[in-house]
This record gives C-alpha cells, sequence and structure tokens, in this order.
C-alpha cells in the first residue's frame, strides 16, 4: 500500500519577537514552523511548532546549533530564556543556538501541553490518593506500617490510572496523543534545519538530559546527517528500547545520594554562618542530612502513622526542593539557605493546613496539572507487559528505595511509572539499533555526579557508539555540564563545534575550574561526595 509521505514547510522561517518577555540578557527572537502531525499520513493534519533562536553573541554567526533541552517537558523557549547564556558561554558565542517547544510542550506548539483533568476535576479525581500525596517514608523503607500503608494504594493508584488514561484520550488533546513522541521530533528537527540550512546539510546538535534521547535517535534515525552532536546529561536510549519503563527510575536516581552528600557537605564547609542548615558549629554533611531527616521524621511521623491518607503535599514538597534543587550547584546556596529552611518550618509546623484548598469558580487548566511529562515518555516506551500490574511498580519503588537511593527512591508521582496503564504509543518509535554509521563522530558529555542522569549511562552510550565517540567526564556535580564552569569542558566543546577536534583518549577527564564556589568561601573543587566534607 502507498504511503501518504507528509513533509514540513521548506520556506524559511519568519523571525520576529518572542510571544513572551524575556530579561536574559541575549537576543532571542522566535518564529512559527508549520509540521504535518505525521510524517507518514499527510491525511492527519497539521500542527505548528514555537522556535527560538538565541542569536550569536561574539561577531558574525559561524553557524547554527539545534539544542534540546530535555525534559521532557522543558520548553525551548523558557531553556534559552535561563540557560541561554551558558550555552552561549560554553559553545564559545559565535554560533546561534535554535531551540523549540516541541510537540506536547507549551501554548504556543500545536499539539501543545496536554491536559487531561481540569484542576478542579483533579482534587476530585485522586481523591487523596498517592498521587497527590506523595509517598511518607522513613529510611530505607522498612518500616511495615509504612509498607503496608504504601501497598494499600497499590489497586488505588491502578485504577486511577487506567481511568486517567481514559479522561486523557476524551481530553482536549486526546487525538494528538500519538504524535507527539520523540520520532516525531527528530523528523521535526531535520525539516526544521532542511528549512533554516538548506536540505541535506550537516546538522549540530546539543541535547541535555532528555534531549539526549532524542540526539541518539537522531544520529541513528539520520546517521547521515550527524553533524557536531553532543549529547550531555546522557539517558541510556537501549534502556528507553528494550525496559518496561518503571524500571528506568532505578538508573535516573543512582547518582542522586552521592549529589546529595554532596550539598550537605558544601553547607558543612560553609558553617552556620554560611548556611541555615548547618545545625552547630563544625558539623559535617552526615550532620546536615541527619538534621534534615530528623525534621523529615518530626513533620511525617504524626502523619504517616495516625492519618496514613492525610494529605501531606508539603512533604512531597520538601522532598522535590531538594531533589530539583541538586541539579543547579550554582543555586545550592539560595536553596540550602532560604528555600528548604522556610518549607523545613512548614513541615515541623503545620499538619493539616495544606488540606485547605480554595476551588476557582470556573474549569481552569494549569501547567501544575499538565501531563506532558508522561504522555512523552509513555509514547516512547516499550509497549506495557500485560502480565504487570502496580503492585510490580510499587515492588521495584521499594527495592530502589533500599538498594538505590533512600532518600528519593519512593518520590512519588513519577512519570515512568504511569506507562503500565498509559493507553498510548506514538505512531513511530525508533527501538534500535544504536551502532550505525555516523557522519561524524559524537561527544558525550556526563558529570562525575548527576543526580539525574548518572555517569553511568554516558559510559554505557560511549560503549555502544564505540570509536564513533568521544567520551569526557566533567568532574564535578548537578545536571548536565552547563550549570559549573570548566574551562577544560568548555575549550573541548568549542574545538568541536569549530572543526570536528576531539581528545584522542577512550576518555578525557576535565576538572571545575578551581574559582567556582558552590557557598561563598567554599570552593567547588574542595568538596566530597563523602560525608567528611574534605576531600583527601
Amino acid at each position: 500500500m502507498a504511503v501518504d509521505i507528509a513533509r514540513a514547510e521548506s520556506s524559511s522561517l519568519q523571525w520576529g519577537a518572542c510571544p513572551e518577555s524575556t530579561s536574559s540578557g541575549i537576543n532571542l527572537s522566535c518564529a512559527y514552523f508549520n509540521i504535518p502531525l505525521d510524517y507518514h499520513n499527510a491525511s492527519a493534519g497539521n500542527g505548528h511548532l514555537l522556535v527560538v533562536k538565541a542569536s550569536a553573541t561574539s561577531g558574525k554567526s559561524k553557524g547554527t546549533i539545534f539544542m534540546n533541552p530535555g525534559g521532557p517537558g522543558v520548553s525551548g523557549l523558557e531553556s534559552l530564556t535561563t540557560d541561554g547564556p551558558a550555552l552561549l558561554n560554553h559553545s564559545g558565542g559565535v554560533y546561534d543556538i535554535i531551540s523549540w517547544d516541541t510537540r506536547g510542550i507549551g501554548p504556543y506548539t500545536y499539539p501543545g501541553d496536554v491536559f487531561c483533568l481540569s484542576d478542579e476535576e483533579s482534587i476530585s479525581f485522586w481523591n487523596g490518593s498517592i498521587e497527590v500525596t506523595g509517598i511518607n517514608w522513613l529510611g530505607n523503607f522498612t518500616n511495615q506500617t509504612d509498607l503496608s500503608n504504601f501497598y494499600s494504594q497499590a489497586p488505588v493508584i491502578d485504577t486511577q490510572y487506567r481511568a486517567a488514561g481514559e479522561r486523557c484520550l476524551q481530553g482536549p488533546n486526546g487525538t494528538t496523543l500519538q504524535y507527539i513522541g520523540t520520532a516525531a521530533t527528530v523528523r521535526d528537527l531535520v525539516a526544521l534545519a532542511d528549512a533554516i540550512q538548506g536540505p541535506n546539510t550537516p546538522i549540530n546538535y546539543w541535547g541535555l538530559s532528555y534531549g539526549t534521547l532524542v540526539g541518539a535517535w537522531f544520529l541513528n534515525m539520520f546517521p547521515d546527517r550527524a553533524g557536531h552532536v553532543i549529547l550531555d546529561g546522557v539517558i541510556d536510549a537501549t534502556n528507553v528500547a528494550t525496559k518496561q519503563s518503571y524500571l528506568l527510575w532505578r538508573d535516573q536516581v543512582g547518582s542522586a545520594e552521592a549529589n546529595y552528600n554532596a550539598l550537605a557537605n558544601t553547607c558543612a564547609l560553609a558553617g552556620t554562618k554560611g548556611c541555615a542548615l548547618a545545625p552547630f558549629k563544625n558539623a559535617t554533611g552526615a550532620d546536615v542530612v541527619n538534621h534534615i531527616s530528623s525534621a523529615i521524621e518530626a513533620g511525617s511521623f504524626p502523619i504517616l502513622h495516625d492519618h496514613p491518607l492525610a494529605s501531606n503535599i508539603s512533604m512531597r514538597t520538601l522532598r522535590a526542593s531538594i531533589y530539583g534543587g541538586l541539579y543547579k550547584p550554582t543555586m545550592w546556596a539560595v536553596l540550602a539557605n532560604e528555600t528548604l529552611p522556610s518549607q523545613l518550618a512548614s513541615v515541623i509546623g503545620t499538619e493539616n493546613s495544606q488540606m485547605r484548598r480554595t476551588h476557582p469558580r470556573r474549569a481552569t487548566f494549569s501547567h501544575q496539572n499538565s501531563y506532558t511529562e508522561p504522555a512523552i515518555v509513555c509514547a516512547d516506551s516499550v509497549d506495557a507487559d500485560p502480565s504487570l500490574d502496580m503492585k510490580d511498580v510499587f515492588d521495584e519503588v521499594v527495592n530502589v528505595t533500599r538498594t538505590v537511593s533512600h532518600s528519593f527512591g519512593a518520590f512519588w508521582p513519577i512519570p515512568w511509572h504511569r506507562c503500565l496503564r498509559w493507553p498510548v504509543r506514538a505512531v513511530e518509535r525508533y527501538q534500535g539499533p544504536f551502532n550505525k554509521t555516523f557522519a561524524n563522530r559524537v561527544l558525550i558529555i556526563g558529570n562525575s555526579y548527576d543526580n539525574a542522569t548518572p555517569f553511568f549511562e554516558a559510559e554505557h552510550m560511549a560503549e555502544v557508539f564505540g570509536n564513533q565517540a568521544a567520551l569526557l567526564r566533567q568532574n564535578g556535580f548537578g545536571h548536565t555540564s552547563i550549570y559549573q564552569d570548566s574551562a577544560c569542558t568548555s575549550g573541548i566543546i568549542q574545538a568541536y563545534l569549530a572543526d570536528g577536534t576531539l581528545p584522542s583518549d577512550k576518555l578525557t577527564v576535565c576538572e571545575i575550574d578551581s574559582a567556582v564556589e558552590l557557598f561563598p568561601g567554599v570552593r567547588s573543587v574542595s568538596v566530597t561526595v563523602e560525608n567528611s566534607g574534605f576531600k583527601a
């Protein structure tokens, strides 16, 4: 049967002002780009992307780097507004950086943000389950009361996730869910490059976090179009292609405890004058962690054991703030001196205040109730194994908490965990092979301690690519290389972008610049992930 091939528009983009005001100090411009919903079926209809460009800052542009900030669900516009200066600095400021709000993201791209339940419906729909409250657990999740309360939620969540999937199919995005996967995003990338640079030109690409999955799929779907491709903060694409999605959280938090220790050790080095979380003079990193853990236990015990299904949103927010705050070491001082002390006080001082909610007068859909992340990761995931149920997911959560990350292993909700009951997969998924012959070699970057994409994932993708990849380990903290300055890393990136030069060694290690401070007076190079607080 003949395939009705669809194509994106081929005319050049019309750049103008972006739809939201920005104050990043760099020159941003925006355009819209028309796309087919399905590149293999023109009858599916059309959509459009909001495209954003950060112009080169050091003279005339030497070319374009296409960038995906990851998430999935991170807006290209928001990312270039906040991270554009760092990206331009790391790349030398001599390239235009172009990103876009991919399918499923934001109000300006179509298909845009995925909504299934209004804010008002969401409150009654989840009905106080762990989807709203999060999971309460102490230590490494061995307390029998904790476990009983948790497992009692398995059939509840199973039923709710099935029902939520049906609501998503019936919602405002129901007819487009099958078109927002990563394979379509790769084809959008190639179509954008054709329109901006010309057909069949090499594509320079920088993928951050989930954007590295976009990069791995691009390299193998269009190996002849590979220009200078950087995968930074790497997700192991082979796992996404082969494993049930709920098993992927295990790797994601593989270095979370090390980063948490580093934050605590940095706080201890800053002392009580420099860090509000340091419990006493000469405290160690272990003391800081124990101080936070004691507050968590004090805040959770009456709720968890007297009222196991009571709302505990402030507790979930606290854990989320710690884990999310680890992403950017440049913000650790703010996290430790402002965000977490305020939340700890709230957790200890209030038990039921989080139950008080005001109901808007009419139905609204807000970003906090967007289903974009699960819609994309589940669209990309392998088909759900029909022999599994939510108890299997819960068993994995407990195991990850006990064996990988006792601080974050049981964080809930996690997009990967929804896919067992998500009703849609993308019309196109790339599931291998991942070792095709690329037109150019690839630069793979991972931090020594990345709380969201551990270095071993970068290592494995480098092994899969073989001699077609160079592996760089930046000896620092946080998620991706861009949040800590390293002249070594920047030099390698700039040389690679300029003429394809990559280190000859199988592994290159770059140190963080010695002047980089995590807290005032505390240099990054002085911090370890051990509990002593000092490097030997």
